[in-house]
């Protein structure tokens, strides 16, 4: 049963013997106004697939009220379900859109290598709007081990990214307010880590980083 009988709706069908012969529908009396029970009855005919007659649309409307307006504990589940729903909706439309790994088409597979920079074109408000930019700056704040690697871009493309020196607002309390306060947090950085792979001689500096006396 898609629709179970909460308790509000037991109580509502078992209390209406009790408040009296002219209180047995809902739907009997209503305020003036674009959203009130007139106004609903006037426009519930248009999702009906069969109604033969006013007295059929009273009773469909009345069972509707009463299935779902009256059971007030699904209320929460409602928005839930309305707010995944537009989530889910916001997340696929951006991917499919702004995405450059998801193709709609099976030619979008393998293209020409112009063809590629048009679709990174199209790419830049998923890999460079607004709010990945503002969210970048605290990735300290999540990211324990090298929170800057991806900080600097050695093309170019884009600005290289600072860490903000503070913690983000609102609801962030398992680190330091500030930066300056945590004493290994330029020891944990990716460009720190590098410096100390180069000395011991784990791995070479990069070529875009190498000075022409070092080349």
């Amino acid at each position: 049963m898609a629709l179970a009988l909460s308790r509000s709706r037991l109580a509502l069908r078992t209390a209406r013997p009790l408040m009296g012969s002219g209180a047995h529908r809902l739907t009997e009396y209503s305020e003036v106004g674009q959203f009130s029970h007139f106004s609903g009855r006037m426009r519930y005919n248009m999702m009906l697939r069969v109604i033969t007659d006013p007295t059929l649309g009273d009773h469909f409307y009345e069972k509707w009220v009463h299935d779902w307006c009256c059971d007030v504990p699904s209320y929460n589940y409602w928005f839930i379900m309305t707010m995944a729903t537009g989530a889910a909706l916001a997340i696929c439309v951006r991917h499919w859109f702004f995405n450059p790994d998801i193709y709609g088409r099976k030619q979008e597979v393998r293209k020409p290598m112009p063809d590629r920079h048009r679709q990174w074109a199209y790419s830049l408000p998923y890999f460079n709007n607004t709010l990945r930019n503002i969210c970048g700056k605290y990735k300290h704040a999540f990211i324990d081990n090298e929170p800057d690697y991806a900080d600097y871009h050695p093309l170019g493309y884009r600005p290289t990214r600072k860490a903000s020196h503070k913690r983000p607002p609102m609801w962030v309390f398992s680190i330091n307010r500030y930066t300056i306060q945590d004493p290994l947090f330029t020891s944990c950085t990716h460009a720190n880590m590098n410096r100390i792979y180069e000395e011991i001689g784990y791995q070479k500096k990069p070529a875009w980083m190498k000075e022409d006396e070092d080349a």
